[in-house]
């Protein structure tokens, strides 16, 4: 039977039986499994989402998290001075599912998102002002490539030959032309050697050859969509809407804190699902912790590699299978700092933020929401990421702390390394995003996403129409709408 989530729910009578029968609370071993109508596997917005509009259906539901904490990639790190974003962070002006969900929560909404210090940029030991660099003799690029600057220059050729009009045209069966990899896309739209050294120097994949040119498409083209509200010139996507965008005042854990309160005990942290019994017409899930729920459906709101660890009977088939094994996940390493004495900026003249074709992707100067301007944040990604996560925490933040202090001078004794977070080293994330190889959304997109017996599938990357934060919850909707048209 269906339960709203304001009556007892059916794990507190069942561990109050538990209690009654054994004189005891008995090993988890040994508890009789659980039973909902939806078992989700993971709590982040996508998750999350799913859980609440299934209850608002009368389903009952699980949601079971592997972490200590709900969120998933929506991480405000409160253990770290100034508490920055982790992870996502940004609601876009057309991010109606993340705005209705925090109006009906009452989660406080505020205008603008991703404020951060203009560039300087750092080729080889140089330092450029973003004025200087159109003709900077150290500028080796070709024609109008010159008017782009470095952090640009992706966003310069795909800005410029994007073919897309519709939010679904990445989907449709003539756009398989465009799953080849950016380079080779970049080489036939005539990029130069040295421009192409740039896009692969701020890459979040680890280089232009191994990221699909589709994918990149279907940002662009949604970021192209939302009717002129951001400024393109010299910005990446995230920078163009900071205006027109909102945050979540104290941080952006705070909404799927309230998303996973409204759920109440439905949702249980700390359970690392191992096993996956879809045999017998139902979804029997089995923990590390040796607890067991049983369902009618589950959802796998989870990154694929965390899925890899799960052992799901019957297995996956196919491309739905090949997708799981062989997703590749980008590559996010940061090291926060706090900054002392002085504004380094104002001793060397330059702007506060660095752009770097060095051991760095970017040194970001957050301007915090109050004006604040004491933190810094250096960002490797793709394989400069891979690279700075073979050393351990300690020895990454002096080195990256080394490699600012020698392109700055001015910045000597003014750094003070607060914390240390990369999302492939996190705890079953596996990396910061998905990142589609060339291929393989023609061979994966539309497979991966289909049923598997009872088992549904979210996370942002089965997005359809959507992208960031938002496509996580478009995906937990999907999932919720697959499985309630199954019930009726």
């Amino acid at each position: 039977m269906r339960r709203p989530l304001n009556k007892p729910s059916r794990r507190k009578i069942l561990q109050g039986a538990t209690i009654l029968a054994a004189g005891t609370l008995a090993s988890p071993r040994l508890r009789a499994a659980e039973r909902t109508d939806v078992t989700i596997i993971g709590a982040g917005f996508a998750g999350l989402n799913a859980a609440i509009l299934l209850a608002d259906e009368g389903m009952s539901v699980t949601v079971l998290e592997a972490n200590n904490r709900v969120g998933g990639r929506a991480f405000t790190a409160d253990h770290i001075y100034g508490r920055p974003e982790l992870g996502a962070h940004q609601i876009g002006p057309y991010y109606a599912r993340i705005r209705d969900m925090a109006q009906r929560l009452e989660v406080e909404l505020a205008a603008g998102s991703n404020f951060n210090a203009p560039y300087t940029f750092a080729i080889g030991d140089t330092l450029i002002r973003k004025e200087e660099w159109e003709n900077h003799e150290l500028n080796k690029t070709v024609g109008a490539e010159r008017t782009a600057l470095p952090s640009a220059m992706q966003g310069f050729y795909i800005g410029k030959h994007n073919p897309f009009e519709g939010f679904d045209d990445w989907l449709e069966p003539e756009a398989a032309r465009f799953d080849i990899s950016l380079a080779e896309w970049l080489i036939e739209k005539g990029i130069s050697k040295e421009a192409m050294r740039l896009v692969n120097a701020g890459l979040v994949a680890p280089d232009a050859s191994s990221v699909s040119l589709l994918t990149l498409l279907q940002e662009a083209t949604r970021g192209r969509l939302m009717s002129g509200a951001g400024d393109s010139k010299g910005k990446d996507r995230f920078e163009q809407y900071a205006l027109a965008s909102a945050h979540v005042v104290g941080g952006t854990s705070r909404l799927p804190e309230a998303m996973a309160r409204h759920l109440g005990d439905s949702v249980l942290l700390n359970k690392i699902v191992t096993n996956i019994d879809l045999s017998d017409g139902g979804a029997d899930i089995t923990c590390l912790d040796g607890t067991r729920y049983q369902s009618d459906f589950v959802i796998s709101a989870i990154p694929f590699g965390p899925l890899r660890r799960v052992s799901i009977t019957p297995a996956l088939g196919g491309e739905q299978a090949a997708a799981v094994r062989h997703m590749p996940y980008a590559t996010n390493s940061q090291v926060h700092m706090r900054l002392k004495g002085e504004p380094f900026w104002e001793q060397d003249g330059m702007d506060a933020s660095l752009w770097s074709d060095g051991a760095l992707n970017i040194v970001r100067q957050p301007l915090d929401y109050d004006g604040t301007r004491n933190r810094l944040v250096a960002i490797g990604s793709g394989k400069k990421g891979e690279r700075l996560d073979q050393l351990q925490p300690k020895e990454r933040g002096e080195f990256v702390v080394r490699e600012i202090e020698r392109l700055r001078p001015s910045t000597k004794g003014k750094i003070e390394v607060t914390g240390i977070h990369s999302w492939p080293q996190y705890d079953f994330v596996s990396g910061c995003r998905h990142s589609y190889g060339p291929g393989q959304v023609t061979r994966f997109a539309h497979e991966m996403i289909k049923p598997h017996h009872r088992m549904h599938f979210a996370g942002e990357h089965t997005r359809r129409l959507e992208i960031g934060m938002e496509s996580a919850m478009e995906s937990g909707e999907r999932a919720a709408y697959e499985i309630l048209e199954r019930t009726v």
